[in-house]
């Protein structure tokens, strides 16, 4: 199976306002076997998603998801990425009650290549960033 693995997550802006932006860079490495490189389309790039998390005691919430990155894959070698993702403060916010100052913040991150139909083909598992908190 494709892999997802090294993730990582940087938060850029640390010290921002409560109503700035949250500001992530967010990286990876997808490995491929040798079967799933002979199964890639020609010209059809890996479309990363990127799920934003707030830990919480019971459930999880999602507070926001970016699948805008794509990353070209075209052997076994290990295939590195980093992008930024702009997490909106109003959604920062929504992920607590109003008496928290503070969301435990993670990052999922997977990738898929699909066929020119739009067909999954190949698809990684979803590795998980470490969590931290940040001001909300």
């Amino acid at each position: 199976m494709a892999k997802m693995q090294n993730v990582s997550m940087q938060v850029n802006n640390p010290n921002r306002s409560a109503r700035e932006d949250l500001n992530l860079t967010v990286g990876g490495t997808i490995v491929l076997t040798p079967q799933e490189v002979a199964k890639l389309v020609p010209g059809q790039l890996f479309r990363v998603k990127i799920i934003v998390m707030d830990d919480d005691t019971f459930s999880d919430d999602v507070v926001h998801t970016d699948t805008s990155f794509e990353r070209g894959v075209y052997d076994t070698t290990p295939t590195a990425f980093t992008v930024g993702v702009i997490v909106p403060a109003a959604k920062l916010r929504n992920s607590e009650p109003s008496y928290e100052s503070a969301a435990e913040i993670y990052c999922k991150v997977s990738a898929e290549h699909r066929n020119a139909q739009g067909r999954v083909i190949i698809s990684t598992n979803t590795a998980s960033t470490r969590t931290v908190d940040v001001r909300i």
